[in-house]
């Protein structure tokens, strides 16, 4: 079994945790700025490229051949060709 010290460094240990709790906020902080920054490329400097690639994807024009044969009103004429 293992002896356990009640002598404990309290300042020590209260050191060491705000010294991992500031490098923990930090880190979090650095990502976040790096995902802002991500973000703002993306929105804001290449908003055109992203819009023209969205534009040319959604807006095309392609004939579709019926697959139904012509269809004529009551005297003969044809309606849909």
């Amino acid at each position: 079994m293992k002896l356990q010290n009640s002598f404990r460094d309290y300042t020590a240990e209260s050191a060491l945790f705000v010294r991992r709790a500031l490098v923990a906020f930090l880190g979090i902080l650095l990502l976040t700025g790096v995902l802002i920054a991500n973000l703002y490329n993306l929105q804001i400097v290449r908003f055109t490229d992203y819009q023209t690639r969205s534009n040319e994807n959604r807006i095309k024009l392609v004939p579709i051949a019926p697959s139904r044969g012509i269809i004529y009103d009551r005297n003969g004429i044809p309606l849909a060709l």
